[in-house]
This record gives C-alpha cells, structure tokens and sequence, in this order.
C-alpha cells in the first residue's frame, strides 16, 4: 500500500472518506465499500483526516499510523493519504470536493458513514457530499452505521469501554483485540529479580491508556504469540513516575530490549493494587500468569 503524507495526483480512483482512528467494524464497512465499487477498474484509497483535529473529542489514539496502515492493507487499500488537516481545513466543502477529490484524485467513487463532516468548520455532510457527487457525475454510497449491542459502533465507545477495563467489549467492536505495538523500554528489573522478567513499554503521548490494572493479554514476538499477563499503570507496590505497560511472558526467554512489540488485550483480570511485600506481589503475579493461561487459550497460536 502507497502512504502519502500530501495529497498526490492519481487517477480513476474510490475513496473511502473519514478519520477512521481506531479503523473498527463500523470503518471497516466503509473502507470494504470503497474497496468493492462497482465502477470498472478502480484505484482504492481512503482520505484519512488527522486524528487530532480540533472538533473531535477525546482525541485519544486507539491506533499508530503504521498499525492503521497494516490494517487497511488487509482490507485491500491500494492508497492511503493522510495529509496534515492544516492543509485542509480551509478549503469549504466544494473546495474540498472539486479541488481535492476531482482534481488531484479524480474520484469516480466516494463513500463515507452516516456522520461524516467536511470542509472548513466541518461546514458539509452526507447530504452535501451526495449534491455534489450527483452535480459532477460521480458515484456515492453512504454506509449505515454497524451496531453492537443495539447502539452504533464508535471510537467513543471503544475508548469508553477501554477506560472501563472492558477489553471484551472494545475487542467485539474493533473487529479484533485492541493492541498497541511499542518499543521495548529499559526498567528497574525488579521482575528479573522476583524470576519473572517483564518487558516495559511506554505509551506514546496522544494515545488511549486503557484502565490501570492487571490484564491477561497476547504477546507477538516474531511469527509466534504467547500467553502473557500484563500490568497498565505506575506499579503502586515499588512506585513509577508514569504510566506504562509492563508485561510477563511466562514461556519466553530472550532480549527484547530496543524492539518493537505487539501486546494485545484479552481480559481484565485485577485492579492494580499495592501489596504489603515484594514476596507478596510476586504470588500474586504467579498466580495472574495461570489465569491469564485459561483466559489467552483461544489467541495462542
């Protein structure tokens, strides 16, 4: 897939338009749509804005750029442009859609959701883009929202129930477990210590830190995952500066140091907690490693 980070000249092309932060079920739809137009011998891109822009609220990241782009590769994306939306958000909704979608990536196709907003003070929506597409002789398709537990799908959800410790829920609406692939980070080695070694990762400023507490998660290293429990917050029994994701992989062995690793979300086990004793604390770690076991079953490969 073709990342551009300005907007290119292409030709004949279907576009999925929207933000698409955490690219869920409801996006997929979308993107699939744009994916599958009917149109002859298309080109398929999605306009991705800016995940900050200033009308979006909790503007928290659910997804890196290189994850979102390995995850509209598997949806079959030929192009993905994600410019800054400072270059954008001047332009009115006509602008936008004359200077922009025709002229730089002639657009045979649009589609978008129910709630898509365009151009200068998110001024245009779906009834402003189907005038337009229907003045110039273009295709579009707006897709109905995908549902889950009888309310429409969103990253507003998914970032709720994150913050809830609900990894379940935010799993059935993502399409998948919510994950985050993050350099390996030096610590205290405390875990070594206690003979259960834990591999640190920091959050990226901007991005969605899921309830502090104890989960059973899915660690990816290299072609194989393993069960592995993992602990989101400020380790309140030793005491840290900020919050991080600290992970033991009981089966593995090795450096991991300086690495980018994919830690995956199964369950929320625990609420963090200060224990009385380092002895204490790893018990109790023990025993968060044969939980996360009967819980990670299913995700180990």
């Amino acid at each position: 897939m073709n990342i551009y980070r300005d907007i290119p000249q292409l030709k004949r092309t279907s576009i999925a338009l929207g933000c698409f932060d955490g690219v869920h079920l409801g996006h997929a739809a979308v993107i699939q749509a744009a994916c599958n137009c009917q149109e002859k011998v298309l080109d398929s891109c999605v306009f991705s804005f800016d995940d900050e822009m200033p009308y979006k609220q909790n503007g928290k990241r659910l997804l890196s750029l290189e994850d979102k782009c390995e995850c509209m590769t598997r949806l079959g994306v030929n192009h993905l442009i994600v410019p800054p939306f400072e270059s954008v958000r001047h332009l009115s909704p006509e602008e936008f859609f004359k200077n922009i979608l025709l002229d730089r990536l002639d657009a045979h196709c649009l589609v978008c959701g129910e709630n898509f907003r365009f151009g200068k003070g998110a001024s245009g929506h779906t009834g402003t883009l189907q005038l337009l597409c229907e003045q110039y002789g273009v295709t579009c398709r707006v897709v109905p929202p995908v549902n889950f537990e009888g309310t429409m799908i969103s990253s507003s959800r998914i970032k709720a129930a994150l913050q809830d410790g609900e990894a379940q829920r935010a799993a059935h609406m993502l399409g998948r477990l919510f994950s985050y692939r993050l350099e390996v980070v030096h610590g205290r080695q405390l875990g070594r210590q206690l003979g259960t070694p834990t591999i640190n990762q920091y959050f990226p400023d901007h991005f969605l830190i899921p309830r502090y507490g104890v989960y059973a998660s899915v660690t990816e290293i290299g072609d194989r995952r393993y069960s592995s429990v993992t602990n989101i917050g400020v380790k309140p029994t030793v005491g840290w500066h900020q919050p991080l994701s600290e992970t033991w992989i009981p089966d593995f062995s090795g450096d991991l140091y300086g690495q980018l690793v994919r830690v995956s979300l199964v369950s929320f086990m625990r609420d963090e907690c200060k224990f009385d004793s380092i002895e204490i604390l790893k018990q109790a770690i023990l025993q968060d490693g044969v939980n996360s076991n009967h819980l990670t079953a299913d995700y180990i490969q």
